[in-house]
């Protein structure tokens, strides 16, 4: 470690508490994941360097819960602010949250609101769509993101799927913007076996997917993963995250998803700081595990054999909750 990387972890470890907890709850991880789904974005919103933005087209973001989806997607639409043009304001790119159990006039109503379009009851649903719609056009939106786009399949109801459906071809319809629509790897088949939808562009996607331990690259990547975490961290000392050993168990429990790899960092980081300790150590490890694996497992990766770890699936163990487990947390989204 040079004196100057020294000096700025000293700073870091030398601050108060809750700025130091602040480090390690808002700590950004610029990870290869994050760049690919970055350059997908980008490449769907312009796909010609130096070009114009397409339109008329859909994009589908897929892939499992906290691999850093919505992260990706917000970082991206704050790189185009809103501006002020000669009629008004214009948004070049529109982040919408979908609201849970989504159905057509649910929809519309929070994309109204992310135009600030206004968003009152007692209009009728084919109003509030037209100005959506109208919306879209007069503040030149070029690219609007519809994040947790699952919410519209979410209950077995295929008519308010239809419905939702139906509002992105009519938006696709102005043939003056893209849609991209990310949810979950199933929201993802379900959208491509909408034909109408399918027909827009091809429908073309990515799919973000966790780290794989046994592929030796994707095992080398996920230990610099942790290793660049390792040096953010408000600590004195390296912890030793990268190191095989202590990847391999950080692995293990959070199934290789970011999003689980830094809630895991930060309730263990929490046990840290209440010791006072340099450094995050396998047994704070031990103890955040305690807490979160499954009822009558004994094994911990933190201080049994990896070779004696029980072969139970990835997703079916449960991931870090309560606190750590903030959906918005930095580098992390859904």
């Amino acid at each position: 470690m040079s004196d100057k990387d020294a000096q700025v972890r000293a700073e870091r470890a030398g601050k108060p508490p809750a700025e130091r907890q602040n480090i390690l709850k808002n700590l950004f991880v610029d990870h290869d994941r994050f760049q690919q789904t970055t350059d997908a974005i980008a490449r769907f919103h312009m796909p010609v360097n130096g070009g114009v933005h397409d339109v008329g087209s859909l994009f589908a973001l897929a892939g499992d819960p906290r691999t850093g989806k919505s992260h990706a997607l917000e970082r991206y639409a704050d790189r185009y602010p809103v501006v002020r043009g000669k009629d008004g304001l214009l948004r070049p790119v529109v982040y919408v949250d979908m609201p849970i159990g989504c159905r057509r006039r649910s929809m519309l109503d929070r994309i109204a609101v992310a135009l600030n379009a206004g968003r009152d009851p007692t209009v009728r649903e084919d109003d509030v769509e037209a100005s959506v719609l109208n919306a879209l056009r007069e503040q030149e939106v070029q690219l609007l993101i519809l994040d947790e786009y699952q919410e519209a399949f979410v209950k077995a109801d295929s008519r308010a799927v239809q419905q939702c459906n139906g509002v992105v071809r009519k938006i696709l319809n102005l043939r003056t913007l893209n849609v991209v629509a990310a949810g979950l790897v199933e929201t993802y088949r379900m959208m491509e076996s909408d034909r109408q939808l399918k027909g827009r562009g091809l429908l073309p996607h990515f799919i973000v997917t966790p780290y794989e331990w046994e592929n030796k690259e994707e095992r080398g990547v996920f230990r610099l993963l942790c290793d660049y975490i390792d040096d953010r961290l408000p600590f004195l000392e390296k912890s030793g995250l990268g190191k095989q050993g202590f990847a391999h168990s950080l692995y293990w429990v959070t199934d290789g998803i970011i999003g689980g790899l830094k809630d895991f960092v930060f309730a263990a980081g929490c046990e840290a700081l209440n010791d006072g300790s340099p450094r995050i150590t396998t047994d704070h490890c031990d103890l955040v595990w305690s807490r979160i694996r499954p009822v009558g497992m004994t094994f911990s990766p933190f201080r049994d054999a990896m070779s004696t770890a029980p072969r139970a699936s990835a997703l079916a163990r449960p991931q870090p909750s309560g606190p750590s487990a903030d959906r918005a947390s930095a580098g992390a989204g859904g």
